[in-house]
C-alpha cells in the first residue's frame, strides 16, 4: 500500500517530465505483452551466427574547404552583441566584413547609411559595436 502511495504521488508531483505515460505501463495485474524473436528459415540452427560483409573501401574525401574570408581577417561580425545575420549582411553591403572594418568605421557616417538602408539603428548602438569590434 505504501509503495503504491508513493508511486501515485510520484507520477502527481512529477507529471510533466517527459516518460511513460500511465497508458504505456501495463497494469500489475496484467501480464507485459511477450517479445518476439525474428523468424529465422527452418533450416539454419539458431546459434548460426549471420555471415558478416566486408566493408568496402571508401574513397578518399575531398579537402575540407578554407574557412570564410570574415572568420580569417578578423573574426564574425555576428560575435559583436546585437548584429546578427541580417544586420552582418547591411554592413557587408556598406563594406564592412571584418571587425577591423568595422572598428575603422566612423560612427556618424555608418549610422546614417544604415538609416538610409532602413535599419532601425542608433548612433550609440553603432558607436558600441565599433568599441566592441576594436576590443
Amino acid at each position: 500500500m505504501w509503495n503504491d502511495l508513493m508511486r501515485r504521488w510520484m507520477e502527481l508531483a512529477f507529471w510533466w517530465l517527459p516518460g511513460q505515460r500511465n497508458d504505456q505501463q501495463p497494469a500489475r495485474h496484467e501480464a507485459p505483452t511477450p517479445r518476439h524473436e525474428p523468424t529465422r528459415d527452418a533450416g539454419t540452427p539458431a546459434s548460426t551466427p549471420a555471415p558478416e560483409t566486408a566493408p568496402e573501401p571508401s574513397e578518399p574525401s575531398e579537402p575540407a574547404e578554407p574557412p570564410a574570408p570574415a572568420a580569417e581577417a578578423g573574426g564574425d561580425l555576428k560575435g559583436i552583441k546585437g548584429i546578427g545575420p541580417a544586420m552582418q549582411k547591411r554592413l557587408a553591403a556598406q563594406g564592412i566584413a571584418t571587425r577591423a572594418d568595422l572598428a575603422a568605421a566612423d560612427p556618424d557616417t555608418l549610422t546614417e547609411a544604415l538609416k538610409a538602408g532602413r535599419a532601425v539603428v542608433s548612433r550609440a548602438q553603432v558607436a558600441g559595436w565599433i568599441a566592441a569590434a576594436r576590443g
